[in-house]
């Protein structure tokens, strides 16, 4: 298993427990603080891989084109 989809593991259960916890009688602290860590440890890996896009060139190529 690659590290990206253990990422995404992580962050499909720091959904699940955040969403779990919000609807319960009495809401666990320790599980809802634990849920937003997965979710935001797996969203800050998950952005780290994302690509830059390319910077756009100007399509002049000197200044007689102008």
């Amino acid at each position: 298993m690659s590290k990206r989809n253990l990422y995404y593991i992580c962050l499909v259960l720091g959904i699940f427990l955040v969403i779990f916890t919000e609807f319960q009688d009495n809401p666990d602290l320790v599980l809802q603080i634990g849920g937003f860590s997965l979710l935001m440890l797996a969203l800050y890996q998950l952005s780290k891989g994302v690509k830059e896009f390319p910077t756009k060139d100007s399509y002049i190529e000197s200044e007689e084109e102008e």
